[in-house]
This record gives C-alpha cells, sequence and structure tokens, in this order.
C-alpha cells in the first residue's frame, strides 16, 4: 500500500470522524437554532466528502445526525415564530391589565384625598401608563383608551361610590375592574 493511499484513507476517516462529531454537536446545540444549522450543515459536508472511503459507517452517521441536527433547529425556529405573535399579545393584554390596576389605584387615592368624592376622568389621565393612553369618561373602550365610568360597576350595581374602568384586551373582551 503507497503512502499516499495511506494518507487519503487517514484523511478520509478523519473527516468521518469530523463529520460524526459534528452532527452530534448540530443535535445538542440545535436549541440555539443558526449553530445548529451550521454545524448540521458542516457535518453534512464532511459525511459526503469521506462517506465513499475508509470510514463509511461514521460518515453515514455523520451525515444522519448532521441532518437530524438541521431538522430540529428549522423545527425550533418554526415553533418559535408561531409562539411569538401569541406571547407577544398575552403580554400587551397583561400591561393593559395592570393599566386598569393603576387607574383603580389612582382611583382610590384620589377618592382617600378627597372625602370620598369620586375623581372625573379628566383626574385620571396624567397616570403613566404602559399601553392605555387615555382615559375617556364615556363611549366604548379599545385597547387604547380605558372608559371610566361612575356611579356603576363592572356588574352593573348602581351606587353613588361606584365606579368602573375598562379597556378592550387584544381578544375582543373587556376587561373591568372597579368598586
Amino acid at each position: 500500500m503507497s503512502e499516499s493511499h495511506k494518507t487519503e484513507q487517514t484523511e478520509s476517516q478523519g473527516l468521518a470522524i469530523a463529520s460524526l462529531v459534528l452532527g452530534i454537536l448540530a443535535i445538542i446545540t440545535c436549541l440555539v437554532w443558526y449553530i445548529g444549522i451550521v454545524l448540521g450543515a458542516l457535518a453534512i459536508i464532511f459525511g459526503a466528502a469521506s462517506v465513499k472511503k475508509r470510514g463509511r459507517k461514521k460518515a453515514i452517521a455523520g451525515i444522519v445526525t448532521g441532518s437530524v441536527g438541521v431538522v430540529l433547529s428549522l423545527l425550533i425556529v418554526w415553533v418559535v415564530q408561531a409562539a411569538l405573535p401569541s406571547l407577544q399579545q398575552s403580554q400587551r393584554d397583561t400591561a393593559r391589565k395592570n393599566d386598569v390596576s393603576v387607574l383603580t389605584t389612582d382611583v382610590t387615592s384620589f377618592m382617600t384625598e378627597n372625602r370620598g368624592q369620586l375623581p372625573s376622568a379628566s383626574d385620571l389621565s396624567t397616570s403613566s401608563l404602559a399601553q392605555v393612553t387615555s382615559v375617556s369618561g364615556g363611549g366604548e373602550p379599545t385597547a387604547e383608551t380605558a372608559v371610566f365610568k361612575t356611579g356603576t360597576n363592572c356588574d352593573g350595581a348602581s351606587s353613588a361610590r361606584n365606579y368602573a374602568i375598562t379597556v378592550l384586551l387584544e381578544n375582543g373582551s373587556e376587561y373591568c375592574l372597579g368598586s
């Protein structure tokens, strides 16, 4: 056996081992999708380069593990992209609910400082809020405008000291908090 043939076999076996190692690393790192894709692609390339020579089983294993790593990485990208809008909507709705809670606290503070008198909507509009940009005294609530009604609570019970603050959530339902 010539020296160049042995060197070629050693290189081929080295590529096959590298392919297998990179394929395993691609699977392990698939949660960091871009690393999983790069390592998986390299595993496939190295495996393809050495599949016809010595170390064939390792090369095939490298191609398979590299392919699995790439597929898992792409699957993770797809799942994250599918879930992200829902998570963002949930965060915005949580911020709206927190804004209504802040407004309710402002109403309670105003009533404490003013002998039980309810504030007007304009007294509440100065609050620093995350999603709600204005407070109105009537009309329909929107995602940006909270409606502050006096004389009634969220259940519809009427009393001079009752109030309700309502905001529209992104799914179309109203969120109400009050006395």
